[in-house]
């Protein structure tokens, strides 16, 4: 299998953290400053800053003011999020599973979200909080079921976890083309297909609000744990030797990711190659360690994703599905850092 090589963590020179730090906290600032002043309705960085600071009255009665505070800075906020939870959910997950080919839906997270949002739409005509509520339940059930499948076979191994992925994938698939199938071809099956393509056009302060226990509870658990990733890396034998419970770690680790995954597909619909791409962008950065990888990749996400959607709201008259856009960022990017990497962090076992 395709693995990420086992490195001397100890050799990451310390300026790296800091570094890592302050492009952290600057280039996620950056893209969210550009990302609000970019769009059909144009805002200067200084009108930004003013309607910041600027009192109620000034808001209800400046059109640009509530363009910015009800449209675009939700929009911007919810897309950061969602970013920073896809590739902090990626990264955990190659380095849980070992390998770089890994993405967030690998146990099922995005498909079963996406088999609940079929039902919704097609069986329940749900409105738009139905609709997220049982993407994000889909999501959680997708994996539990994933994770009982590989329990149920006994053993306590990464690729049974895999394969049970592979299986609930198919199966989820399989139901959501039937849902396809049995939708109205001229009112559910369109809002359906555009569910799947992603979007961010119904974001707003709800959303966010929604999104943030999630988010605070699956990052929060995966970067407490970011150092055992590292033992992780090594393999399960070797880190059952060092002293970590490799049961209870992957079982933390999955279920933060997973949290993370339903959440952003609920909100969004299914996004893809953010938490597949954003990883590669920040070892290639700053090499293999965990205690950096994983909060980097948070900020890198973001930044991606960001950019993703400016594309995809500014550059037709109507707006782009998100997961075309990223699609045609990711791939490109994913196969240049493949050729930039001259085999330094990609290997075979």
């Amino acid at each position: 299998m395709l693995q990420l090589k086992n490195l001397d963590y100890n050799e990451i020179v310390p300026g790296h953290r800091t570094s890592a730090g302050l492009l952290g906290i600057l280039l996620p600032l950056a893209a969210i400053i550009t990302a609000a002043c970019i769009g059909r309705y144009p805002l200067p960085a200084p009108d930004i800053a003013r309607y910041l600071l600027a009192p109620a009255s000034t808001i209800a009665t400046e059109p640009a003011a509530r363009v910015f505070w009800f449209v675009r800075a939700p929009r911007v906020v919810i897309v950061a999020m969602t970013g920073a939870a896809l590739a902090l959910s990626g990264a955990a997950f190659q380095g849980l599973f070992r390998s770089p080919l890994v993405s967030p839906d690998i146990l099922g997270a995005s498909s079963g979200a996406s088999l609940g949002a079929g039902i919704a739409i097609v069986l329940l005509d749900g409105e738009a909080a139905v609709i997220q509520l049982l993407a994000f339940i889909g999501g959680l059930a997708a994996v539990w079921l994933a994770t009982t499948l590989a329990r149920l076979a006994r053993r306590d191994a990464t690729v049974t976890l895999v394969l049970a992925g592979l299986v609930v994938n198919a199966v989820t698939a399989a139901f959501v083309s039937l849902l396809k199938y049995l939708a109205d071809p001229y009112d559910q099956l369109p809002a359906l297909e555009y569910w799947l393509m992603g979007s961010f056009h119904l974001a707003d302060w709800k959303h966010v609000i929604e999104f943030l226990p999630a988010l605070v509870l699956g990052a929060g658990t995966i970067l407490a744990l970011r150092w055992r990733v590292n033992i992780l890396s090594f393999g399960t034998e070797e880190a059952k030797a060092m002293g970590v419970n490799v049961r209870l770690v992957r079982t933390l680790l999955i279920a933060g990711a997973t949290v993370l995954v339903a959440a952003s597909t609920s909100v969004a619909g299914v996004v893809s190659w953010i938490g597949l791409a954003a990883p590669h962008v920040v070892r290639m950065a700053v090499g293999p360690d965990h205690r950096i990888v994983l909060p980097l990749s948070l900020s890198v996400g973001a930044v991606l994703l960001l950019a993703a959607d400016t594309v995809a709201r500014s550059l037709a008259s109507s707006e782009i599905p998100i997961s075309v856009v990223t699609a045609f960022i990711g791939a490109p990017l994913l196969a240049y850092l493949m050729w930039r990497s001259s085999g330094d962090q990609w290997g075979h076992e």
